[in-house]
C-alpha cells in the first residue's frame, strides 16, 4: 500500500524551516570564523598543528555537511510539523534529516574530543585532572557512538527509516529513543560545563597578569553555551511528539551545540 495522495484536513503546525535555516548558517558562520583565526595564529606563530587541531577541523566539515544536508532537506518540508510536509516530500526528507544527524553528531563528538585533548595538553602535570578529562572524552565518545549507531540502526530493514511502507519492517519504540537521547544529551552538557570550568583550576593557579587569566578563561569556558544547549535540547526532544510539533527545537539547539568549536 502506498502513501496516501491527499490530507484529508488541513490543520495548524509550526513551522521552523526558516528559522533553522538562518540560525544553522549564522553559528555555521561563528564556527568557520574561529577555526580561521585559530589555523592562522598557529601558522603566524609557527606552531605545528596537533590532534586536537586536525579533530577540530574534521569537526568543522562534518558540521558543514550536515548543515547542507538540513538546508536541502528544509526545501522539502522539514522543519515543519509532520503532516505538514507534503505527501511526495515525505520519504526524502526523512532520508536527508538521518544523513544531516549522522554529520551533526559525528560534529559535537569531535568538537568535545578535540577540547578535551587540548586540556590533557594544560592538565599533563596533575594526575587526577588528565585522568577525569581522560574519562569524560571516552564515555561521552562511546554514548555519542550509540546516538550514531541508533540514528541508522534503530530501524529494520534500513531503509524502514524513510519508507513508511516497507513490509514486515520494525523500529524501536519512539519513547526508548528519545529517553537515550535525552540521557546523552544531559550527560553531553554536563562534560562541556565540566570541561569549560576546568580552566579555571588550571589557569588561575599560574604566575600570570589578572587579564590574561580571566581572558583565558572565558575563551576557553565557552563550552557552558554547548551545556546550556544541551540541556534545551532535552526540553526541545521531550515535546517534539506533540500533535502540532516538529523537529525545528530540537534541531536548532543541536546546532547550537555542535557549533562550540572553541
Amino acid at each position: 500500500m502506498g502513501l496516501p495522495t491527499k490530507r484529508s484536513t488541513p490543520q495548524p503546525y509550526e513551522d521552523y524551516s526558516q528559522v533553522l535555516n538562518f540560525v544553522i548558517w549564522v553559528l555555521a558562520g561563528y564556527a568557520t570564523i574561529f577555526i580561521f583565526l585559530r589555523l592562522w595564529g598557529k601558522y603566524y606563530r609557527g606552531r605545528r598543528l596537533w590532534w586536537d587541531d586536525y579533530l577540530l577541523i574534521f569537526s568543522w566539515l562534518a558540521l558543514i555537511l550536515g548543515c547542507i544536508f538540513q538546508t536541502v532537506d528544509t526545501t522539502l518540508g522539514f522543519g515543519r510539523s509532520q503532516h505538514a510536509i507534503p505527501l511526495e516530500n515525505i520519504e526524502n526528507s526523512r532520508l536527508l534529516a538521518t544523513i544531516a544527524g549522522f554529520f551533526l553528531i559525528l560534529a559535537a563528538a569531535w568538537s568535545k574530543t578535540s577540547f578535551g585533548l587540548t586540556l590533557v595538553r594544560l592538565t599533563r602535570t596533575d594526575g587526577f585532572l588528565k585522568r577525569l578529562v581522560w574519562f569524560a572524552i571516552w564515555t561521552t565518545n562511546i554514548f555519542i557512538a550509540g546516538s550514531c549507531i541508533i540514528q541508522w540502526a534503530h530501524c529494520w530493514p534500513l531503509d524502514r527509516i524513510w519508507r513508511q511502507e516497507v513490509p514486515g519492517g520494525k523500529c524501536l519504540p519512539l519513547g526508548l529513543m528519545n529517553g537515550y537521547n535525552m540521557f546523552v544529551a544531559a550527560y553531553s552538557g554536563a562534560v562541556d560545563v565540566m570541561l569549560a570550568l576546568l580552566p579555571c583550576k588550571i589557569f588561575w593557579p599560574l604566575m600570570m597578569r589578572r587579564k590574561e587569566k580571566i581572558g583565558i578563561t572565558i575563551a576557553m569556558g565557552m563550552g557552558v553555551f554547548a551545556g546550556i544547549a544541551s540541556f534545551m535540547k532535552i526540553l526541545a526532544i521531550h515535546n517534539v511528539n506533540r500533535p502540532r510539533a516538529g523537529p525545528g527545537k530540537s534541531k536548532l539547539w543541536s546546532q547550537a551545540e555542535n557549533n562550540d568549536l572553541t
